[in-house]
């Protein structure tokens, strides 16, 4: 059986220099697919690179947790700005579904608006939509859209999240990050996947070239490292021999 890998890199638009680092890892290495930041300020550049380069997937990135909104969030945003506190907000039961709805939709609009065409599929920046209130929003939308939802089922039990009937890889690699970034890691999850007799898998990566704006990033010159473990030749030969075949979610 042949099953299918989707390694996506995570923050298309985050700084050119992740524009960059993105496209050469689909150009030369594994990387299939891409989540753009509609509110980041490189995403624009990421759309002209996306257009030279077809075979990258490109979805939706959800972001409640940096940069500015799209649309006014009052219960959100702090002096016009998001951040890591929508999980806090999220807890004290104080975030407004409507405002998440809208934001949400207006991102989406975004993207038809930069990219020309829909997304492949939607993730969010650190994995904000698996905040349940934030995930039965955005499933109920990838639903209407069409649309397939990245899925860390970990996180699902965890937060006692009900899954439906919502499109997705079979099992989501988060851990290719930090320490972990080396080629023997990489194929640890593949090994995994195939023991779970999984017949797709996404893996989550960031690769990047480091420039000034993602200085400013905690998670910066790791991305180098993931560049070069992801363009790595051998490392595509691996995943061949281990019988994936190399896809984004419009083949889930």
């Amino acid at each position: 059986m042949q099953r299918l890998l989707i390694v996506n890199a995570d923050d298309f638009g985050l700084s050119k220099g992740v524009n960059f680092g993105i496209i050469e890892a689909a150009r030369h290495g594994v990387v299939t697919s891409t989540t753009a930041m509609m509110n980041a300020p490189a995403v624009e550049h990421a759309a002209e690179l996306s257009a030279q380069t077809p075979q990258l997937g490109v979805g939706l990135h959800f972001v409640l947790s940096f940069g500015c909104p799209l649309t006014a969030m009052p219960s959100l945003a702090r002096d016009g700005r998001l951040g890591k506190w929508v999980w806090e907000v999220a807890e004290q039961g104080t975030l407004n579904s409507q405002e998440v709805e809208r934001e949400l939709a207006c991102q989406y609009q975004r993207f038809l608006d930069v990219f020309g065409r829909a997304p492949t599929h939607i993730d969010s920046h650190h994995h904000v939509h698996l905040i349940p209130q934030v995930y039965a929003i955005v499933a109920k939308f990838a639903d209407e859209k069409g649309l397939p939802v990245r899925i860390d089922r970990e996180v699902v039990a965890q937060n006692a999240i009900m899954l439906t009937d919502e499109r997705s890889s079979d099992s989501f690699a988060s851990n290719f990050y930090a320490e972990n970034v080396t080629e023997a890691f990489f194929l640890d999850i593949l090994d995994n996947a195939v023991a779970r007799n999984d017949r797709s898998i996404e893996i989550m990566c960031h690769p990047g070239f480091v420039d000034k704006p993602l200085q400013e990033s905690k998670y910066c010159y790791p991305r180098l490292e993931e560049l070069e473990v992801l363009t790595a030749p051998s490392l595509k030969a691996a995943v061949t021999a281990r019988g994936f075949r190399l896809g984004n979610f419009s083949d889930l």
